[in-house]
């Protein structure tokens, strides 16, 4: 009880307590810039965006800590529908492919939350910035491992000269966590695939 108080803690901190500090100051920015059309414009739709970020942590802690979500069979049905979301809104054809869980698999919760939270970094920046027309994203579990493929056939980039991001180095960091393996393979104009293996504890 006292780690999923701690694990709900730190999440509310990072995820939200951010986003909250940084809509005040976009909208003191706002408020400042009034009388410009266009600054003031910018400023209000990035608090929006920020806003949907904050609606979307919140779904996602309170879908991590509910004890009816721990079998995986959930956690697919839930990456699935994120996947088909964000691929569709980007008119990229999706290939989703995720196992029929004939056995009971389960995750515990913090394992499952940084699974789950590397699936969407993935699938984000597959989005903003592959520029891609097709994607393919499978899932493969038994009961020791549990494997996620996101490729896609965008622009790709050099990964001997990429600086890890944010959101690369925080995915490399969970799977770390884990001692999972994260490979992430592009060349530019040949697309990218990342892989993970993640041993079900």
């Amino acid at each position: 009880m006292q780690v999923m108080r701690n694990t709900i803690s730190t999440n509310l901190h990072d995820d939200i307590g951010a986003s909250l500090s940084n809509i005040h100051i976009l909208t003191v920015l706002t408020q400042r810039n009034i009388s410009n059309t266009e600054n003031a414009t910018s400023y209000i739709l990035k608090a929006g965006d920020e806003i949907q970020r904050i609606s979307e942590s919140l779904s996602d802690i309170v879908w991590n800590i509910n004890p009816k979500y721990d079998d995986l069979d959930q956690l697919f049905i839930r990456m699935k529908r994120y996947a088909a979301d964000m691929l569709d809104g980007k008119d990229i054809k999706a290939d989703l492919i995720f196992p029929e869980v004939v056995e009971k698999l389960s995750m515990p919760m913090d394992q499952r939350r940084d699974f789950y939270l590397i699936f969407k970094e993935a699938v984000n920046n597959l989005v903003k910035y592959s520029d891609a027309e097709e994607a393919r994203v499978k899932v493969s579990a038994d009961r020791h491992l549990i494997r996620l493929e996101v490729e896609d056939n965008g622009k790709g980039f050099d990964v001997n000269t990429l600086r890890f991001g944010n959101g690369l180095q925080n995915m490399k960091q969970r799977a770390e966590k884990w001692k999972a393996i994260l490979q992430v393979q592009s060349k530019p104009g040949e697309g990218t695939s990342i892989v993970l293996d993640m041993r079900l504890n």
